[in-house]
């Protein structure tokens, strides 16, 4: 259960962390540079840290099915 949990919490980092990127090109489009530069890097840390939740969930998942198959 706790993969899930995990995994759910993973999913929706990724989707706030893109939904940051967008806005980071919409102030980059609107020519405001500074806040563009300054949403840049919050916005790629919290998309590769949903990215590496997903990751140790699914190796975790993997894991469990190997685990699973050798007993």
């Amino acid at each position: 259960m706790l993969i899930g949990i995990r995994e759910f919490i993973g999913w929706l980092l990724v989707v706030i962390g893109l939904g940051l990127i967008g806005v980071d090109f919409m102030l980059a489009i609107n020519r405001n540079v500074i806040e563009a530069l300054a949403l840049a890097f919050p916005s790629a840390i919290v998309f590769r840290a949903g990215i590496g939740l997903v990751r140790i969930s699914m190796a975790a998942r993997i894991a469990l099915r190997l685990n699973e198959k050798r007993a």
